[in-house]
């Protein structure tokens, strides 16, 4: 019996923090966009999204951060990371494959959809601030090495 997997494809948008460390003692250099959904109060989640018809998963995520963030994909870069999470929504299983990228421009307008209410930039170390899972927390904390690593 074939098990159907529920994939999912998004963007992990990060931007440099305006930070000084001189006076705030923050050593972490980045933020990632992360969307608060509508149908749960502490859902936070970057944009990500199922694909559509034939697209790749690029395609999908590139899609979803535009129609859930009004962010083009001419207002950031991707870069050379992804990964893919695998988790189980309600009792089903799901996998989610992010895509890094750094926003060119930190005053980017965020327009959110109405599957979100609200978007904040967080910091790897803001994981249990935001309740995300570890899963998540991972992901953040192991692009923010690689960005770290690429001297971004």
């Amino acid at each position: 019996m074939k098990i159907n997997i529920i994939k999912a494809f998004g963007i992990l948008l990060c931007r440099l923090k305006k930070y000084n460390p001189v006076t705030t003692g923050d050593i972490n250099k980045f933020e990632f966009l992360f969307l608060k959904a509508s149908y749960a109060d502490k859902h936070w989640t970057p944009p990500k999204g199922l694909h559509e018809n034939n697209e790749s998963g690029l395609e999908t995520a590139v899609r979803e951060t535009l129609e859930e963030t009004g962010i083009n994909k001419d207002k950031y870069k991707l870069l050379n990371y992804q990964k893919t999470l695998k988790y189980n929504v309600k009792d089903k299983p799901k996998e989610t494959t992010y895509y890094l990228a750094m926003l060119l421009n930190n005053e980017e307008n965020v327009i959110l959809s109405d599957e979100h209410t609200d978007y904040k930039w967080i910091g790897s170390h803001e994981s249990d601030t935001y309740n995300l899972p570890e899963s998540l927390a991972d992901l953040l904390k192991e692009a923010e090495e690689f960005l770290n690593k690429e001297q971004l």
